[in-house]
């Protein structure tokens, strides 16, 4: 049978087929009765060949992925409900779904729409939409600037080292825990431009390094304050500013 997941603005739908089937567990979805206590068990998966809606999805082991693409988010439908991993989904928390990343794998994802960027843990499977390549949690929606729009468009890259990390603790039942992220900006500037923007702005630490040039300012208390700083920083000349929510 095949269950709707609510993401922002569109549907996501899942396929749960039986054990003589491609297997529940790449649904990233496992229905208990509501209100049952669930026990997290985390695991590290990369998991067979399964198909939904016609589609076979092949998952492997990619530390160098790199795409652009459409992301959407998903939450009050699978509050609490088991990941493809057996982590619990928490809309409140920093997670994302992907159709064969290795689970769990560290992303970078970028909103390209407004620059802010944010390092996300991959526990589920999904989004079985056209053209949509990740999903995100509500929380990492919010932070990357569009729970209301729905979805946006995004960069996804592979944390190498950090994904290596998390899948050794994972295969000893171990999440990674993580911070509540604090906005700061980063850019790549022009030589020129970063000696004058340092010397304007004293309240912050700027530092640049050769042969890249990269100018941090920050971090700042707030989303809000984040986007004013990106607007300043583009408005000196940083054309590539971008905000690091780390």
């Amino acid at each position: 049978m095949a269950v709707l997941r609510q993401t922002g603005r569109t549907l996501r739908q899942l396929l749960l087929v039986s054990a003589v089937g491609t297997g529940l567990s790449a649904c990233g979805f496992v229905p208990t009765p509501f209100g049952e206590h669930r026990t997290p068990h985390p695991t590290y998966k990369v998991g067979a060949p399964y198909t939904v809606k016609g589609i076979t999805y092949y998952p492997h082991v990619d530390y160098a992925y790199d795409r652009t693409g459409i992301a959407s988010w998903y939450g009050e439908q699978f509050q609490g409900q088991y990941t493809a991993n057996g982590e619990i989904f928490d809309l409140n928390e920093i997670s994302a779904a992907h159709t064969t990343l290795p689970l769990p794998s560290i992303v970078e994802v970028v909103n390209l729409q407004n620059n802010r960027s944010l390092r996300i843990r991959v526990n589920d499977r999904g989004p079985f939409a056209r053209n949509r390549i990740i999903d995100l949690s509500r929380r990492a929606a919010q932070l990357l600037g569009f729970e209301r729009s729905g979805t946006a468009t995004v960069r996804v890259t592979v944390l190498r080292d950090e994904s290596r990390r998390a899948a050794a603790l994972a295969q000893r039942g171990v999440i990674s825990e993580g911070e509540e992220p604090v906005a700061e900006v980063a850019a790549a500037p022009e030589p020129a431009a970063a000696t004058q923007t340092a010397s304007a702005a004293p309240a912050h630490q700027f530092f640049v390094e050769a042969p890249l040039h990269h100018v941090q300012a920050g971090p700042v208390a707030s989303q809000e304050d984040a986007d004013r700083l990106l607007d300043q920083m583009i408005g000196s000349g940083y054309r590539d500013a971008r905000i690091v929510i780390d």
